[in-house]
């Protein structure tokens, strides 16, 4: 049997429970196979030493209370759909705990935000003067045992389902897309908008990816959340773009704006095809940044710490480049007599130079690594 095989038989054996548990489940068991094979075993004989699927699926479904045959479904999970006219709303306002967020166009004139309520869920929608705020916050655990208790669950077994709960953590997390990102539709809020979005547009979220494409915005455009990334394409904004994230990586495709900063940590930044109307600043950490096929009128701020820096048909009149322990590498656009240039490394190769040049700036500093930029017309 195949690791694929496996899988799918094991999710077909536990489809009486939620999608979101069951989700856990197959990730838990795939990295577990995973883990075998790259300890050396065949994937083969990684999945012929796991226990027989029925045996997981009866231990699994008795541990999560689930009666056998019965088509789990939360009884208070509730879709919801909120439309408001596009014309009536000057800012909308996201704030979310541990859901993904989508950002797409529609057809119509109007802003639709949609989301399911789920047993852990707090909603709230607030419109005051044009300002269309929806919130969300998860359940504390206390108001869970106050409920529970309530209802004369003993503390220990309150307890039990608690542990239980913060131990599946674990096994739920998904490389590169946070602790709460797998694909329920109860982890998400979709917003649509109309292709030109004239309202300002602020989403902040935790533990779960934003992504946004294919629109124009005429106001700012703030994006955060912490542990997932954030990803742009077809994007237009008439002003300044702020993503900010940690523990993972930032993706812009396609997008034009008058001016972009973006701060993360522990993950990529990746550019390309991006034109800038004045500053572009990508600030990470233990982390790469990488600009490709893009066009600054203002400057280019690039800094890293323990990651490389790489440009590649990046045309700009001035640029600020600073890593240490990385690269600094790549082509730019231009004469390079049009430039002023001042660099420096430490234990590493320095094609660059420093000279005296024209009035547009190239500032590159590095340590313990090469700088091999050049310029091509």
């Amino acid at each position: 049997m195949t690791r694929e095989q496996f899988l799918n038989d094991l999710k077909a054996a536990l489809a009486d429970m939620q999608e979101e548990e069951r989700e856990g489940v197959l990730s838990y068991y795939a990295e577990m196979i995973d883990d075998r094979m790259e300890a050396g075993m065949t994937e083969e004989a990684a999945v012929k030493a796991m226990e027989p699927v029925q045996e997981i699926a009866s231990r699994v479904l008795e541990e999560a209370g689930v009666p056998a045959g019965s088509k789990q479904k939360a009884a208070d999970d509730k879709r919801q759909e909120i439309r408001r006219p596009a014309s009536a709303v000057r800012e909308l306002r996201v704030q979310a705990e541990n859901k993904r967020v989508t950002v797409a166009a529609g057809e119509e004139d109007e802003i639709v935000l949609r989301y399911m309520i789920g047993s852990n869920d707090i909603f709230q929608l607030h419109e005051d003067d044009g300002v269309l705020t929806l919130e969300h916050k998860m359940r504390p655990v206390s108001s869970f045992i106050n409920e529970k208790s309530g209802e004369g669950f003993s503390l220990e077994s309150i307890l039990s389902g608690v542990g239980k709960f913060i131990s599946s953590l674990g096994e739920r997390i998904v490389s590169d897309g946070g602790v709460f990102s797998y694909e329920a539709p109860e982890n998400e809020i979709e917003i649509t908008l109309p292709k030109t979005m004239l309202a300002q547009l602020t989403v902040s979220t935790s533990n779960s990816r934003i992504a946004v494409s294919d629109i124009t915005f005429a106001q700012p455009l703030r994006l955060s959340t912490s542990n997932a990334y954030i990803k742009l394409d077809d994007v237009n904004c008439a002003q300044k773009i702020t993503c900010a994230t940690s523990n993972s990586r930032i993706a812009l495709d396609d997008v034009n704006a008058h001016s972009a900063r973006l701060t993360t940590s522990n993950g990529r930044v990746t550019l390309s095809d991006l034109y800038i109307r004045e500053d572009l600043e990508a600030v990470n950490s233990n982390g790469s940044v990488t600009v490709k096929d893009s066009t600054v009128e203002g400057r280019v701020s690039l800094s890293s710490s323990n990651g490389k820096i790489e440009l590649e048909g990046v045309s700009a009149p001035d640029y600020i480049l600073k890593t240490s322990n990385g690269a600094v590498s790549g082509t730019l656009k231009g004469d390079a007599a049009e430039y002023t240039v001042s660099s420096s490394t430490s234990n590493g190769s320095n094609l660059l130079g420093n000279r005296a040049g024209g009035d547009k700036r190239l500032n590159v500093r590095t340590s313990n690594a090469p700088i091999t930029l050049k310029f091509e017309e």
